[in-house]
């Protein structure tokens, strides 16, 4: 029996292989394996199809997905390794890879992009067995269709062939390995995949170490080039990338100094820049802007910069982009050049330009008055321009100007005037009610204190201790307060609580002592102003001295 079934296999062997197409032998050719070796170390492998020969590779998804290398073999042991991911889709599991074809081309298969139609005749691959559409779908506007063979999961990603040998779809590894139907997706979804901006770090390849191609949209390109996250290595070589792309741009010679600068290769961040500077990009301006923002930033950093890369170098830098093309952005990247340099009037004067542009913001009258003040101006100077500062918004105020009135605050107590800085004050705690620290209740109280506004002071400093009941000074500030309204017995307890919290704090020894001396317990208050005396505290020595 097993000689006739022998016999009889060989019998009909002719008949079978006459009834494949004639192009199966030659579409086998096209068909390769590829392998991807795993972050743990593993490799695994799957079918793939070269469809064309400049070595666009159609394969399926999931073995890259933690790849650190991959390429694919063929027939006759050639080795084709991938250099960029070209895109891919994770929902039907299919990627497009782009592999090095310079040392031999592959035998790629001619695609059909018509759809298909149900009860068409189709050819699996690679045994050339003919099958047949059972049902026609959509997949993102193209053809996903159901066959009538039941599945084998390890032909998925095999091509799936026309009467005419081409290639019309790619075949779906099935979600349930026994009894279900063969799926396949249109070639010419397969095709269309490209990259975009948001592809690149996308969770599908987050573990995925392979190189992704840039988008071909040029704006798409930069983005996704700005949006890269990795090494050093991976941002400079899809910068690389774009310069090849788009030689005439600044944004790939930009972006690729700038992170070479961050990881502290200088000499070849130069040589980025000096490569932007030499290929007279249609915006050379912003090479020159990123150089000297990249130097400033390092030098105000203290780090050790090559001997071409000043503060001065950077001022060179900045003006020369700013006779290309005089953006207030770089106005502002002078001003901070000149105030690094300790050129003040210089700094104010750039800073000045910019109010007259659409980057007059507050900040900025800020950065003038810390130049005048550094210049030497009148406080009456600074308060003008924090006033200019303050100006920017419209009350009632937003949360956006609260630090510029506590600046303005500031510069009114300098001038003596304790009541306006107050008001300032008042509405910076409207506009962070629930946010306030107990300095800021201390800051107000001095203020008012200052200003003989004794019940507000009161309120304050207790609220500061509300927030802060372990702070000595602020009970030694209440005692002040409560002395100074007539309430003796409350102050003395409060300079306790204060000595409790800081025995070696002079201050409430001396309000203590002089509150007991008002109460006529002169020895008492004689041994608290010694204690301070004894800590350090000239004013209770001159008290002291009028006690004997």
């Amino acid at each position: 029996m097993k000689t006739l079934t022998a016999a009889l296999i060989l019998a009909l062997s002719p008949l079978l292989v006459s009834a494949q197409p004639s192009w199966v032998k030659s579409a086998r050719r096209g068909i390769v394996t590829l392998y991807a070796v795993q972050q743990r170390g593993d490799t695994l492998s799957c079918p793939a199809f070269f469809i064309d020969s400049d070595g666009t590779l159609l394969s399926p998804l999931k073995p890259l997905q933690q790849a650190s290398r991959a390429w694919a073999t063929d027939e006759k042991g050639t080795r084709y390794e991938v250099t960029r991911i070209g895109g891919f889709n994770s929902t039907y599991n299919v990627a497009k890879l782009l592999c090095d074809v310079s040392k031999r081309k592959p035998s790629p298969l001619q695609a059909n992009r018509t759809p298909l139609t149900e009860e068409q005749p189709v050819y699996l691959m690679p045994s050339g067995e003919e099958d047949h559409v059972a049902k026609v779908e959509k997949a993102n506007d193209h053809g996903y269709y159901t066959l009538e063979a039941t599945a084998d999961p390890s032909l998925g990603g095999n091509p799936l062939m026309n009467q005419q040998g081409e290639v019309v779809a790619i075949l779906q590894t099935p979600l349930q390995k026994l009894g279900s139907p063969f799926y396949a997706l249109d070639i010419s979804f397969a095709l269309s995949l490209e990259m975009s901006a948001m592809d690149v770090n996308s969770t599908d390849l987050q573990a995925c170490s392979l190189p992704k191609q840039l988008p071909k949209e040029e704006s798409q390109a930069k983005s996704f080039m700005y949006l890269c996250q990795g090494d050093t290595e991976t941002k400079v070589a899809y910068a690389d990338d774009f310069i090849a792309a788009y030689p005439q741009s600044s944004s790939g010679y930009v972006q690729k100094a700038e992170c070479l600068a961050s990881a502290g290769r200088y000499g070849e961040a130069e040589s980025a820049y000096n490569e932007g500077l030499r290929a007279k990009v249609s915006d050379q301006h912003e090479v020159l802007y990123s150089r000297a923002n990249v130097v400033y930033q390092l030098s105000v950093e203290g780090k050790q910069l090559p001997e071409s890369w000043t503060l001065e170098s950077a001022l060179a830098d900045i003006r020369k982009a700013r006779e290309m093309s005089d953006l207030a952005v770089y106005t502002l990247s002078e001003a901070r050049i000149l105030y690094a340099l300790k050129d003040y009037d210089g700094a104010a004067e750039s800073f000045t330009e910019l109010t007259k542009t659409n980057m007059r913001t507050p900040d900025v009258f800020i950065y003038i008055a810390q130049c005048r003040e550094n210049a030497g101006a009148s406080k009456e100077e600074i308060l003008a321009l924090n006033d200019s500062a303050v100006a920017c918004f419209t009350k009632p105020y937003t949360a956006g100007a609260a630090d510029y009135l506590w600046l303005r605050a500031g510069t009114l107590k300098d001038l003596g005037r304790y009541r306006d800085a107050i008001n300032d004050l008042n509405d910076y705690e409207h506009l962070l009610s629930g946010n306030l620290t107990d300095n800021f209740y201390y800051e107000r109280e001095q203020l008012e204190l200052r200003a003989r506004m004794f019940a507000q002071a009161l309120a304050d400093i207790q609220k500061a201790i509300q927030l802060s009941p372990s702070e000595a000074l602020y009970y030694a500030e209440q005692a002040v307060l409560l002395y100074r309204v007539g309430e003796t017995d409350e102050a003395m307890a409060s300079c306790r609580r204060a000595i409790e919290l800081d025995p070696t704090f002079p201050d409430p020894h001396r309000i203590l002592g002089i509150c007991l001396s008002e109460q006529g317990s002169t020895q008492e208050a004689r041994a608290e102003l010694q204690r301070a005396v004894d800590l350090g505290d000239e004013l209770a020595q001159g008290l002291l001295e009028k006690l004997q």
